[in-house]
């Protein structure tokens, strides 16, 4: 039986099961296992959010049920932000008026339901005539200046045709507004409220969970071809998030195949009285009551089994598709959603610099990018989770290495730890994400700076930079296995889009970032010098032994001058000078003394003899010893032993 995480990072907190919304696709107001819960007071709710934080807790999403119908909701929000938690909270806007002042400025993002403009409609799809109360805040808050405000839009057959007048509400007043395709995520759920009351829906309730008979006269719900493709073409909209692996996931569903769900191992699911909901809220049948702190409920056998037997496995689960319980485990599979996820934040973080395509120009960018995401899908198809929670993909001992999914050759037991030093596959090595960010953190960031002073040249690569987003993926998914070198006009095109951005940035600080995207390009070494040197940058060294994949050894041997000397040995093939000689006498660390830094190479060098089980076994408690504040450190650490550039 596998072990329990190492640390819980995400909570989910149910503050009530109460609700003043009569929405057809939801369950809690119909089925009246949900009727009549315990609350907590305002001090029940401190000593809940201090053993949150104490197990490791910083991300906490308060939902419900309505929070704003609980009396301490502004006591919760203000305690978790003590404590330094990032807080998301949805509410329906009803009764959220009054309790604004006291809660946006605390809450990262506060997403308002927001289904159609149609007084009519949302009658039909909410059962309340309330559309002016949420129409109302959204607009004064961004009178007064929110900025964390996001409309979440649930996509049905019954307001399809009205997605395109939502996100242009969203456009007019400046919000983000997420696009979500409606799953059958509740038991004998419709699009529209039932005509009634709660009397017309007679579920069988069992502690939370309808009974078997019932769910199986209602069969899962599942959006149509037609919806999620609607929902799919708003990608490159202004202030419009859809998130490709959302659509992926609802495309692919099968009862027949497990569902990755992090009910319970990577978010905590807690209820209004401070339970451990099992296996989480949507098919809740069991629960932990609040009498131990959460530290030692999260190592209860029951709630171990029901994680690694049931979560994912049942029918429910396999038709699941509740994307809070779905999204955090795919950051941590190196898999197709997690490629496809990295991809739909990369749009959302490049909007606010990019330029608004005009129809014909999306309908342009649409057509590229559905071939490269079919591409994207093909290459990572072969890529297989670990066998483990802590482990980001499955891996094999090999006789020159580590045999993973992500390289065509074994690769250095160095990057596996590297990767591993991390909570999650953000920064993981062979994601082509982690170069492509350096568009929306560092390069278009500085050319809006810019803009100020001599918009034109700017105004041109805010237009083109979809495309440049596009090129970059096509050539870095040539770093797995399946992926194929791009055409050159892909490199050409970059070159072009490097080479006048740089004359716009050369000298400024962003011109290492610019400089390392362009060594992927066929702009010559010489014209990157005139603007920019990679040297010292962070991702110096990842460039390095990305370049020794997808270049060639004259454009690399052609590249060196631009990067620190002690990366030329990497870059042309030169032996690396011999090390001094190594104690073989001395203890091998442990992977908590390698992890905190001790022995790092005494370790690697004991590993790479290892077989598959002694590797696996000792990447475990390397991860278990993870702390997010020295991982990008040892990970460095790491790449530069690796590259033969550490210090000697």
């Amino acid at each position: 039986m596998a072990t329990a995480p190492t640390r819980f990072r995400h909570a989910r907190l149910y503050l009530t099961f109460r609700c003043n919304s009569r929405c057809g696709y939801c369950n809690v107001w119909q089925d009246p296992v949900f009727d009549g819960h315990r609350e907590l007071t305002s001090d029940g709710l401190r000593r809940c959010l201090d053993e949150l934080a104490e197990l490791g807790v910083t991300y906490l999403d308060i939902t419900g049920g309505e929070p704003s119908l609980h009396r301490e909701l502004v006591t919760a929000v203000r305690h978790a932000r003590d404590l330094g938690m990032t807080v998301e909270l949805t509410t329906n806007a009803i009764r959220f008026a009054p309790l604004a002042a006291g809660i946006v400025p605390l809450v990262d993002t506060l997403n308002i339901s927001l289904d159609t403009l149609s007084a009519e409609r949302y009658h039909r799809i909410r059962g309340t005539d309330t559309l002016d109360r949420t129409l109302a805040l959204v607009e004064s808050l961004r009178a007064e200046g929110a900025g964390n405000l996001k409309l979440i839009c649930v996509v049905t057959d019954q307001n399809a045709g009205e997605v395109e007048d939502v996100v242009a509400y969203a456009q007019r007043h400046r919000v983000a507004v997420y696009l979500a395709p409606m799953f059958g995520y509740f038991a004998a759920q419709s699009e529209v409220r039932p005509a009634g009351s709660v009397r017309m829906l007679k579920l069988a309730a069992v502690n939370g969970r309808s009974t078997a008979a019932t769910s199986a006269e209602t069969p899962a719900r599942v959006p149509s071809s037609e919806l999620l493709r609607r929902v799919a073409e708003q990608r490159y909209a202004p202030y419009t998030t859809v998130n490709l692996a959302f659509v992926h996931h609802m495309r692919t569903l099968s009862p027949a195949t497990a569902t990755a769900c992090g009910a319970n191992s990577r978010i905590l699911t807690v209820g209004p009285d401070g339970r451990v909901m099992l296996p989480c809220y949507h098919e809740w049948d069991a629960s932990l009551p609040w009498e131990r702190p959460y530290r030692e409920l999260v190592r209860d056998p029951e709630l171990v089994r029901v994680r690694d037997e049931e979560v994912g496995h049942r029918p429910a689960c396999r038709t699941c598709a509740v994307f809070p319980y779905l999204g955090l485990p795919m950051s941590h599979r190196l898999t197709t959603p997690f490629l496809l996820q990295a991809f739909s934040r990369e749009l959302d973080r490049i909007k606010p610099y990019a330029a608004a395509p005009t129809p014909e120009r999306r309908a342009e960018l649409l057509e590229r990018s559905d071939a490269l995401l079919a591409e994207v899908e093909r290459v990572s198809a072969p890529l297989r989770p670990g066998e483990h929670l802590d482990e980001l993909y499955h891996f094999e001992a090999a006789e020159a290495g580590v045999r993973t999914g992500l390289a065509r050759q074994p690769v250095a037991v160095e990057e596996l730890l590297a990767d591993h030093a991390h909570d999650d596959c953000w920064p993981a090595q062979r994601t082509p994400h982690r170069l492509v960010r350096l568009l929306y953190t560092e390069i278009l960031p500085a050319l809006a700076a810019e803009a100020r002073h001599d918009p034109a040249p700017v105004s041109a690569l805010a237009t083109d930079v979809w495309d440049i987003h596009l090129d970059c993926w096509h050539i870095l998914l040539a770093l797995l296995p399946g992926g194929a070198a791009p055409d050159v006009a892909v490199r050409q095109r970059l070159a072009h889009w490097c080479a006048r951005a740089g004359q716009v940035l050369g000298g400024r600080s962003a011109a290492p970032a610019l400089a390392l995207l362009a060594c992927l390009s066929t702009l010559p070494a010489a014209e990157i010098a005139s603007w920019g040197s990679p040297r010292g940058h962070t991702e110096e060294p990842l460039a390095v032994k990305l370049l020794r994949s997808l270049a060639g050894p004259e454009r690399r041997a052609e590249l060196a001058c631009l990067f620190s000397p002690q990366f030329t040995p990497a870059l042309t093939g030169e032996p690396v000078p011999a090390d001094g000689a190594t104690a073989v006498s001395e203890r091998v660390p442990t992977p908590e003394e390698a992890r905190g830094g001790h022995g790092v190479e005494r370790f690697v060098t004991a590993l790479r003899g290892a077989d598959t089980g002694a590797l696996r076994g000792a990447l475990r408690r390397w991860k278990a010893a993870a702390d997010p504040v020295t991982a990008p450190d040892i990970a460095r650490r790491l790449l530069l032993a690796e590259l033969g550039a550490g210090p000697r």
